[in-house]
């Protein structure tokens, strides 16, 4: 079985501190033992996950960069293509301007042809029509179709 390259965005990570859905908290937990297994995944974060963990308070950042060092994740990088990308969700309104960041996880994920993004973001990315928009960018500029899903379908609770 072929490994799927997985992207997660730092929404996932961030869940793990949430006060007030505790189930979406039990969730992530399972989802972080699932992306251990080397078998199945090769877990990605990029350079964007790392400069929005570290506008996090001291404490939760120490945390949060165990719990990535935990699941062993490659590191990928933006870089000019993946800028032009940005540009284009923006330009097409899929993704809004203040909410750039969203559209750089998207396009570094797209641009290093990884197979799946995994967000808690269902607002801009993990949606039915956000993908439709997404992929149709992707095809008409020549990347492939990435799938966007929540923990919750990668562990089969979906």
């Amino acid at each position: 079985m072929k490994k799927l390259k997985t992207y997660i965005d730092t929404s996932v990570f961030g869940a793990l501190y949430d006060i007030e859905d505790k189930y979406r908290v039990e969730i992530t937990q399972q989802f972080s033992m699932i992306m251990k297994q080397k078998d199945k995944f090769i877990p990605c974060i990029s350079n964007v996950v790392i400069e929005e963990i570290e506008k996090a308070p001291l404490t939760i950042k120490r945390d949060l960069k165990n719990k990535i060092k935990n699941i062993e994740p490659t590191i990928i990088y933006e870089n000019e293509e993946c800028t032009i990308l940005v540009e284009e969700y923006l330009k097409r309104k899929i993704i809004p301007r203040k909410y750039r960041d969203n559209a750089r996880h998207i396009a570094v994920a797209v641009v290093h042809n990884l197979d799946i993004i995994i967000t808690w973001n269902c607002r801009h990315m993990a949606n039915i029509e956000k993908k439709r928009q997404i992929n149709g960018v992707n095809i008409s500029l020549g990347y492939n179709q990435i799938d966007i899903v929540t923990p919750m379908e990668v562990i089969g609770y979906g």
